[in-house]
Formats: C-alpha cells, sequence, structure tokens
C-alpha cells in the first residue's frame, strides 16, 4: 500500500514537473513569437518611416534642385535675350 502511494506520489510530482516544464516551454515559445513579431512590426514601421522621411528628403533636395536649374537657366536666357 504504501508501495502505491510513493508510485502515486511520485507519478504526480513527476506530472507536475512535466506539466511545469510544457508550461516553461510553452511560455517561452510564445515569448520569442511574440517579441519577434513585435520587433519585426516595430522595425518594418522604423523602416517605413526612415524610408518616408529619406523619400521626402530626396524628393525635397531634388526638386530644389531641379527648380534651382530651372532658375538659373531661365534667367540665362532671360539675360541672353
Amino acid at each position: 500500500m504504501s508501495y502505491r502511494r510513493f508510485g502515486r506520489a511520485r507519478s504526480l510530482r513527476s506530472d507536475r514537473a512535466l506539466d511545469r516544464y510544457v508550461a516553461t516551454k510553452l511560455w517561452f515559445e510564445l515569448g520569442r513569437y511574440v517579441a519577434t513579431e513585435l520587433w519585426l512590426e516595430l522595425d518594418r514601421h522604423v523602416a517605413t518611416e526612415r524610408l518616408l522621411e529619406l523619400g521626402r528628403y530626396v524628393a525635397t533636395e531634388l526638386w530644389l534642385e531641379l527648380g534651382r536649374h530651372v532658375a538659373t537657366e531661365r534667367n540665362m536666357c532671360s539675360v541672353a535675350a
């Protein structure tokens, strides 16, 4: 009788340890997944924002350069005419 109880108690301890292990692994895996997804989303957002800012900067600089070029060309034509 005591052997059976000991066996059951050991089995329960083993099951609890296994449950803890599975729950811990699941938590770590879920945590890694959530952290990875969050990081990817954040990284996409940051990359998008940087690209938009860079795009705006490049477009503005290009527009300013083009505007200067056109203005200079017009002035040169006006002076020459």
